[in-house]
């Protein structure tokens, strides 16, 4: 009898079979993980099940709230496809500069707008609507980032964070 698969055992056959191999994804992770970037990106799987989500409402126009090295980023835009536009609010230059190279390595970089400083300083200067908002940022401004989201959302359209 063979062994109970473990969670990494699970996570490593989903990247592979549902994900596959994506040398810009890997270059992404890669880059941030050199830049001393903290290591809470999104998994794989979240970050495919953005881009599915964003394809699937057809969203055109995405906001998102904490960028670190733009691996979420580079997910959202590709699901938001060529017409679409991510803005991004980062409050690290540092970690801005890393997502913009991994964005260009991506080719998404035309399609997105990264806008460095805290997100509360910066989302008076976003204009919506926005057909998806992802927050992904400091949980401990999560409520007002949601008060955010419910002004710039467009009516009947999804926003998602994480905790």
């Amino acid at each position: 009898m063979s062994e109970k698969p473990t969670p990494h055992d699970v996570d490593a056959f989903l990247d592979s079979t549902v994900v596959g191999d994506d040398p810009s994804l890997t270059a992404a992770l890669e880059a941030s993980n050199a830049a001393g970037l903290p290591p809470i990106a999104v998994s794989v799987q979240q970050g495919k099940f953005l881009s599915l989500l964003a394809g699937a409402i057809g969203a055109r126009r995405i906001l998102e709230i904490g960028t670190l090295g733009g691996f979420s980023t580079i997910w959202l835009a590709r699901g938001a496809g060529p017409q679409g536009r991510v803005v991004t609010l980062e409050y690290e230059p540092k970690h801005a500069e890393v997502a913009r190279g991994n964005l260009k390595r991506a080719g998404v970089d035309d399609r997105v707008e990264v806008i460095v400083g805290a997100a509360l300083d910066t989302l008076p200067t976003v204009t919506g609507p926005f057909d998806l908002i992802f927050i992904d940022a400091d949980k401990e401004n999560n409520l007002a980032y949601v008060e955010w989201a419910v002004r710039l959302a467009r009516p009947v359209r999804s926003w998602w964070w994480t905790t």
